[in-house]
């Protein structure tokens, strides 16, 4: 009788533990170990989240920064990507520091008073990736205005300048607009022409991934480069209910090798809701 009652009171707290265990691993689903993180990863990758800015209200925005804490965590990540136009002054990025040791990482961010700049980061198994930060926002307004200025091509010069000094392994353009010919089908001809060139000047200089805050269709690709979107809520759209923001929220994990380059959407319930590939052009067989 004894020995019954024994077994029952080992079953009883196992069985506690394992309720306790699945309560604090519910919504997070995109957690797998690193053997299952594709066939090709290797302990050598590199990891780091890219992020979008812009105001969130405060339990959202803490319910995210945990979230991508526990991504910091588990994949080492190395640093964070923010695609905010406000750059240093972001609410996100000053209260991730605060909030979480695991997020006091290297942020990469725009700069105010830089139109053009990048950061060079060395990899784990040898080589770089750049990341070269523009600000098409302002030269998405003068495309949207219609005629071709002189502003507009100082500045596609100058992002044709910066692109022509990168020499990484791996190339990343960061911007809050697509300034991509397909996405202007109804504006003027000279608009799409200027989208024409920045999409020619990001292909003829090696670029491999275009990240926006709008306008790419997640995982979207181009003759040269991919582009995707980072989830987010824009500022202008107004309130919106909680599910709704749940599953536009969140933010991306990359996973950088010497032949992939590997980028996972997670949204802010921790589901990965995509996955886009992007292989290095003559490194497929090596």
């Amino acid at each position: 009788m004894k020995q019954s009652s024994w077994g029952c009171t080992i079953f009883i707290q196992l069985s506690l533990c394992l309720i306790v265990y699945v309560s604090l691993h519910l919504g997070h689903p995109f957690f797998f170990s690193s053997n299952d993180d594709g066939d090709n990863a290797t302990p050598l990758d590199l990891h780091f989240i890219s992020v979008a800015g812009g105001f969130r209200p405060l339990y959202h925005q803490t319910r995210l920064l945990r979230l991508m804490e526990k991504v910091a965590e588990t994949y080492k990540a190395k640093f964070v990507v923010s695609s905010s136009e406000h750059g240093e002054e972001d609410s996100l990025l000053q209260n991730a520091t605060r909030l979480s040791s695991s997020l006091k990482l290297p942020w990469y961010t725009r700069r105010k008073g830089f139109g053009y700049f990048r950061e060079h980061i060395k990899m784990p198994f040898g080589g770089s990736l750049d990341v070269v930060f523009v600000d098409t926002g302002s030269l998405q307004q003068e495309v949207l205005g219609g005629a071709l200025n002189g502003s507009m091509i100082s500045q596609l010069r100058g992002l044709a300048r910066i692109l022509k000094a990168v020499d990484g392994d791996w190339r990343i353009v960061v911007g809050s607009d697509p300034l991509l010919a397909s996405t202007l089908t109804k504006e003027s001809e000279e608009s799409k022409k200027v989208a024409r060139t920045f999409h020619q000047i990001l292909t003829k200089y090696g670029v491999n991934l275009y990240i926006s805050e709008e306008g790419c269709t997640s995982g979207g690709s181009n003759e040269g480069f991919s582009c995707i979107t980072v989830p987010n809520q824009p500022e202008n759209q107004g309130p919106t209910n909680d599910s709704k923001r749940e599953r536009e929220d969140g933010f991306l994990l990359h996973r950088v090798s010497f032949s992939e380059f590997v980028i996972y959407t997670i949204n802010s319930s921790g589901q990965v809701i995509d996955t886009k590939l992007v292989k290095q052009k003559g490194k497929e067989t090596i």
